[in-house]
């Protein structure tokens, strides 16, 4: 058995640091604290030497080693490795921010890897790109349900990758044996080893619905205390990412901000951990309910009104932009149900999304007024991928002030996959009617699994959503489904699929 079979990773990359992280695979687990050298070099042969040390495994930190290597480049490429009683890891490949002057920088955004519903094959192929700075991943990288879920969430594919362990993770050895499956993956190895990661967390990193004081699975009386499982939750994910924590004394904080360069400045927010619980009619309308939490909230308000950076970047959970509206025909409702784009009962919002929170909404939009066509948001966790124009209000005066661009899921189940059709056929009618529904929302894509690409320049910014060609196998192919670009002071989103065709 192999010390390093869970391969080694990077993350939280700055313009003269790295994170790099690996894990040793020791019995008995309480084993005496084992010393790992490391190394990091300008070339993959591991000649040109520019820092090395030793690190320790130990059982208090499930035998994970991370390293913030200092003294690095800006904007350049490194190779790292690591050795334990005379074994060596994997060869890791990472790479530092850049700098100012920047024009430009690139990016993966990808966000809901369900282990048991597929194969990880976007990220493969996100591993195969060689024009990457970063991948910025928003949420539900693990989750943690249980291989027979309850009946409000999706069973996985009969694939033969069952959840390790079967039940749902509910204490500190649960969800460190969940993240120790994951990348013990061949294909999340290759992306960790290939790319640095930049990330926030969504709700199955903790539990399916997660607020402030609970979830809509757990129940105090099987589970124990919420804070305890919290806690157990936030401590194997610091444990298991290679991943720089913004407050060391405060476990739970995962929102902070990130440089790039001159170009832009990157907002990593927490739209669960700290949130009031979701709600629908006046209670989701009073104005002190908050998806972000009194000290988040502040300081996201505070960095998109003083933040000088010519684009404003928002790495968020869950969409941001209202899917309801009044008056869905019946040939779209059963389609939005499926997605839970609107509440169960098919008479309203959707509690968990933004479209809660409407009066702290309105003020991030507010804020994204001051700086009109300079700001967008990334998203994920619907399982879905859209690019919207953002406005306080789409369904009446829809003046847009920014964009969003919604990434996919890597493998959690989408329309054709809940409902059981054929890809990119049923799901098609339902799109194009939507479209003509949502006023703000320019594309959409029901069906497929896959990741996006994202390059900010100075005056403009491009996407590119890539599809892979299934996730019940593992295979090689990929295909572009749109490429959307928006000029910085105008927010309106432009199609340029031909442009790069």
């Amino acid at each position: 058995m192999s010390l390093f079979r869970h391969g080694v990773a990077s993350g939280d990359p700055l313009t003269d640091r790295v994170v790099i992280w690996t894990r040793l695979t020791v019995e008995p687990p309480d084993s005496p604290p084992i010393p790992v050298a490391w190394l990091m070099a300008r070339d993959s042969d591991l000649r040109d030497v520019v820092a090395s040390g030793v690190g320790e495994a130990s059982a208090a930190a499930d035998h994970t080693v991370k390293v913030d290597v200092a003294g690095l480049e800006a904007g350049t490429r490194y190779w790292y490795r690591f050795e334990a009683q005379g074994e060596r890891s994997q060869l890791g490949r990472t790479k530092t921010l850049p700098g100012a002057p920047l024009e430009s920088v690139r990016f993966a955004q990808c966000s809901c890897s369900k282990f048991n519903a597929g194969f990880l094959n976007a990220y493969a192929r996100i591993a195969d790109r060689d024009d990457l700075d970063f991948v910025l991943h928003l949420g539900d990288y693990i989750y943690e349900a249980a291989q027979r879920p309850p009946a409000s969430q999706t069973p996985g594919a009969d694939i033969g990758r069952p959840f390790d362990p079967e039940h749902e993770c509910v204490t500190l050895d649960d969800y460190r044996r969940r993240y120790a499956q994951y990348h013990a993956d061949p294909d999340a190895q290759r992306m960790h080893r290939s790319h640095p990661i930049v990330g926030t967390v969504d709700d199955h990193e903790l539990a399916d619905g997660a607020w402030r004081e609970g979830s809509n699975e757990h129940r105090t009386e099987r589970d124990g205390p919420w804070e305890t499982r919290k806690a157990a939750a936030f401590q194997a994910r610091w444990e298991w990412t290679a991943a720089r924590p913004p407050k060391p004394d405060d476990p739970s904080r995962v929102f902070r901000s990130v440089p790039l360069g001159d170009l832009a400045e990157l907002f990593l927010i927490d739209t669960r951990s700290r949130r009031d619980q979701p709600a629908r009619g006046e209670a989701a309308a009073d104005p002190a309910r908050s998806q972000l939490g009194a000290e988040q909230r502040e300081w996201l308000l505070k960095g998109l009104r003083t933040s000088t950076a010519p684009w404003l970047l928002l790495g968020n959970g869950s969409v941001f932009s209202p899917l309801w509206r009044e008056g869905f025909p019946q040939t779209v409702v059963p389609a939005l149900l499926k997605l839970k784009l609107i509440h169960e009962d098919g008479m309203g919002f959707d509690p968990d999304q933004w479209e809660g929170y409407p009066a702290e909404r309105a003020a991030i939009v507010e804020a994204m007024a001051q700086r009109p066509g300079e700001v967008v948001v990334f998203s994920g966790d619907i399982h879905a991928a859209m690019a919207s124009e953002v406005s306080a209000d789409p369904q009446g005066d829809h003046y847009p002030v920014a964009v969003e661009l919604v990434t996919t899921s890597l493998t959690s189940q989408n329309l054709d996959d809940k409902m059981g059709w054929a890809p990119r056929t049923e799901s098609l009618a339902i799109e194009r009617e939507l479209i003509g529904l949502w006023p703000h929302v320019q594309w959409c894509d029901l069906d497929s699994h896959g990741y996006i690409v994202v390059e900010v320049q100075r005056d403009r910014l491009t996407a590119q959503w890539w599809a892979v060609d299934e996730v019940l196998h593992r295979t090689e192919g990929e295909h572009r489904t749109a490429a959307y670009c928006v000029e910085r002071g105008r927010p309106k989103l432009i199609d340029v699929m031909e442009e790069l065709a």
